[in-house]
């Protein structure tokens, strides 16, 4: 009867182990629309990132001159940290189909790390589900960014500028 109790106890636990790994999601390679719209970012491509912006109030607040949104894709007084160039200038790239926002055919969102910095952050092989962080790991805009794209009549473009808010610059007079 010992045994067979100690048998079931550690086929159990053996179960339950399985059961509860935290499985981190995987790294793809940026697709060639997003990897556009980063290129342009990165590059200071104004003409290419307006191509790659979907119409809408980013794209308009980019044609503006808006200085929040400048800064939120560039930085401010050569200080890059916390931006979007600042993050997509780390290569290679870690490109995640964000699992809480499932894909549609009008819209998808991706989480975009450096792929170091992924690496460093996702929990270990094996990590308890109860022990493992929850997606997505890290810090916003310090250690990844959100991109949203949407379906338009000339193909994927890019929503948000990875993750803008929409704040308007103020006109004082």
């Amino acid at each position: 009867m010992r045994i067979r109790v100690l048998a079931a106890a550690s086929c159990a636990l053996a179960v339950s182990a399985c059961a509860t790994t935290a499985t981190s999601p995987a790294c793809r390679a940026p697709a060639p629309h997003e990897m556009q719209a980063f290129m342009a970012v990165i590059s200071h491509n104004s003409g290419l990132l307006v191509q790659s912006l979907a119409p809408g109030s980013v794209a308009d607040a980019f044609a503006a001159g808006d200085p929040h949104l400048n800064s939120h894709l560039w930085g401010a007084n050569g200080e890059t940290r916390g931006t979007v160039v600042g993050l997509l200038s780390r290569p290679p790239l870690c490109v995640i189909d964000n699992p809480s926002a499932p894909s549609s055919d009008a819209e998808r969102q991706i989480i975009v790390y450096p792929q170091a910095t992924y690496q460093g952050l996702k929990p270990a092989e094996g990590t308890p589900a109860d022990m493992a962080p929850s997606f997505p790991y890290g810090v916003e805009r310090a250690d990844y960014i959100t991109c949203r794209f949407t379906q338009t009549a000339s193909g994927w473009k890019l929503a948000d500028a990875c993750g803008f808010r929409g704040y308007t610059s103020a006109v004082t007079g």
